[in-house]
């Protein structure tokens, strides 16, 4: 049963493929009958990944007239609330089913991930403008056989592309949450973050599964197993070698790809393609002078400077380098030196037994009893080694502590709102792993207390514009930086003010979806009014608080009078105030002028007179207000209604002259 979509109609009963938000079906185009692949994805997928899909295939067609590599976008569009793709249909087949059918020889698999590391290289240099939107290094974060598709002529396309980078500027949506965990590097499986070496890892895995037919730990794919999988990954746990028939060049650049600290993979695609171009050519690859060596060689592990021996580790596969032997483990898991040179003691045997005078002690005097000589010796050398068993776990502990200390540093510029919850975890349990936290304090703690307030002052700077662009989700973000970067430094006093501001614009967000006007709206705007003035004393240099205090009077408590003395406070704290804070005030006055206006209907003679005279007053404070910023907002339109409402009181209140007026007008 075929079905259509704008001028596309589908050939088939099943979509031949599942995107990651939506079906792909063989369809022909109306009018020639061109074969296409039509991508559908429906309303129930959600908003943000229509918007995705959207700016994925503008990505993606930009990307094709410059570079090609991807398939061409005929067509995109709405089909009432459904999003429709139509792009280039390939049919030669997926690298995935090359490897179903068995390993890849060197040559091949090399020549695959050469072209892939052209296309990385490309990607990740790509830079375009669409719809105001700067797009820069596009990453491609799910890169996997499936994605990688071939013509009938053998040439080789990649799908899903930009899907990633259109995501990233949706505040709902995480990347991290659609990856195909496989192909998942171990820091974005432990933080979420995404970038380039995302792509470099998946492509270490894909040359890695081309070679051995099967991916790292093809035991722990299925469903039920994920966490042990994501576990396996990110504590490097023994895999499969690389067999003997793969070109030890080739194995070595294989085993740089995949090395557990990212600093001593490849830094980009080009290194890597380098690195295949060389083996390709017959020549030595750089990597086969670094991963040459056995695992047994002692090497530096971190700037903290614990030193590793390995010499124990011929039980570990060499496909997995085990040089820096400690390793980064989820926040759940305990950290741990495998091999380490402090791991054994040498024994402690008892002294040979002789006459008491061999061991220092005089000989008994004939007649008298022999008082037997306290072990004291024996107690201070097991004092002595529970010591040293001490010292050794302490060090062991601190050092696989360094180690993932370091490991945490080098991903702290990439944490931002999103992140922030998987960076926290991370964190936390490197802390929990050790005693000292010496790695924390002297290589990660200032870095990320400065990581931390950049976070938060984005957002408070953000409310200092004239038309925020940030809401709940990002306030409840900077919330969550200002608590953590408070536990680092606890007695800031201006990181306190900054967390009283944060929790005050949760609340007053909070108090929004309260029903208007009702008990506990206002208990919740009280609330955060308390708490913006807490923050103010705290930093009296501060005027960000009374941007939110001005804020909850006029559209939460109807209170103009404590508006304008907001403003004036923001004002005497160097807070150049502007249109916004005009409108603001505009409405504050205009709201009460409604409200009085309503009131004096119910009234009659001199008290009526008088609430329509309070009226006027506040109508003409809004024209005040609105007359010089008419083109901002509404204000225009209020500043007209405020004219009209002036009108009529005064036709009210001088219905003589009214009358007058309408005579002398006929």
């Amino acid at each position: 049963m075929s079905w259509q979509v704008g001028i596309y109609r589908a050939v088939e009963d099943k979509p031949f493929d599942h995107g990651q938000f939506g079906t792909v079906w063989r369809a022909r185009r109306l009018g020639d009958d061109a074969r296409v692949a039509l991508k559908l994805v429906l309303r129930a997928n959600g908003r943000d990944q229509i918007d995705a899909e959207r700016h994925g295939a503008l990505l993606q067609q930009q990307f094709h007239r410059t570079h090609g590599m991807v398939p061409e976008i005929y067509d995109y569009g709405q089909d009432g609330d459904d999003f429709y793709i139509a792009m280039e249909l390939i049919e030669g087949g997926q690298l995935a089913d090359q490897i179903a059918n068995g390993p890849l020889p060197a040559r091949a698999a090399a020549e695959h991930a050469a072209w892939l590391c052209g296309f990385l290289d490309k990607a990740h240099r790509f830079a375009t403008t669409i719809e105001e939107n700067r797009y820069v290094a596009i990453v491609h974060a799910d890169l996997k056989p499936q994605h990688v598709l071939f013509t009938q002529s053998g040439e080789k396309k990649v799908l899903d592309f930009g899907i990633a980078k259109a995501l990233a500027r949706t505040s709902r949506v995480t990347t991290d949450n659609w990856c195909t965990t496989p192909y998942a590097s171990p820091e974005r499986l432990l933080t979420g973050l995404v970038d380039a070496h995302v792509d470099l890892w998946s492509l270490g895995v894909i040359l890695y599964e081309m070679i051995l037919g099967h991916r790292l730990y093809p035991d722990l794919e299925a469903s039920q197993s994920r966490s042990q999988l994501e576990h396996a990954i990110t504590t490097n746990a023994p895999r499969e070698p690389v067999p003997a028939a793969c070109p030890a060049p080739l194995a070595a650049i294989i085993n740089k790809l995949l090395a557990p600290q990212i600093e001593r993979r490849y830094p980009d695609a080009a290194a890597i393609k380098s690195d295949l171009d060389l083996f390709l050519s017959g020549r030595e690859p750089a990597a086969l002078k670094e991963y040459a060596t056995p695992p047994t060689v002692r090497i530096q592990n971190s700037e903290c400077g614990i030193r590793n021996s390995c010499s124990n580790s011929s039980h570990l596969p060499e496909s997995t380098f085990q040089g820096a032997d400690a390793t980064f483990q989820p926040a759940h898991s305990k950290f741990r030196i495998l091999n380490s040179e402090f791991s054994s003691v040498p024994p402690t045997d008892p002294l040979p037994a002789g006459p008491a005078s061999a061991v220092g002690v005089a000989a008994p005097v004939a007649g008298t009893a022999t008082i037997p000589a306290r072990p004291r010796a024996g107690i201070r050398r097991a004092i002595s080694i529970a010591f040293m068993f001490a010292m050794v776990g302490v060090i062991a502990t601190e050092g696989g502590a360094c180690v993932a200390a370091e490991g945490f540093r080098s991903s702290i510029d990439t944490l931002d709102g999103r992140t922030l919850p998987h960076m926290k975890a991370a964190y936390d349990g490197v802390h929990a792993s050790s005693l000292l936290h010496l790695g924390l304090r002297l290589r990660v703690n200032r870095l990320l207390l400065r990581r931390l307030t950049a976070l938060a002052d984005t957002v408070i700077a953000d409310y200092r514009r004239e038309e925020p662009t940030l809401g709940p989700a990002e306030w409840q973000q900077a919330q969550k930086a200002v608590q953590w970067a408070l536990q680092l430094s606890p007695r800031d006093p201006t990181l306190r003010a900054k967390q009283l501001t944060c929790d005050a614009h949760v609340a007053r967000h909070a108090a929004r979806n309260q029903p208007r006007g009702s008990p506990s709206a206002r208990q919740m705007y009280a609330s955060a009014i308390e708490k913006f003035r807490a923050a103010a004393q705290i930093d009296p240099g501060s005027f960000d608080p009374y941007l939110g205090i001005t804020r909850i009077a006029v559209y939460g408590l109807d209170d103009v009078d404590q508006a304008a003395a907001a403003i004036a406070e923001a004002e005497k704290r160097g807070y150049p105030s502007g249109r916004r804070e005009r409108a603001q005030l505009g409405d504050g006055y205009l709201r009460r002028a409604d409200r009085i206006r309503r009131l004096a209907r119910t009234l009659s003679g001199a008290q009526r007179g008088r609430e329509l005279e309070s009226a006027r007053a506040d109508y003409e404070r809004c024209v005040a207000s609105f007359d010089p910023i008419v083109g901002f907002a509404k204000a225009g339109d209020n500043l007209e209604y405020c004219k009209r409402q002036i009108e009529r009181i005064n036709a009210e209140l001088n219905p003589e002259v009214d009358s007058v007026r309408s005579v002398s007008e006929k």
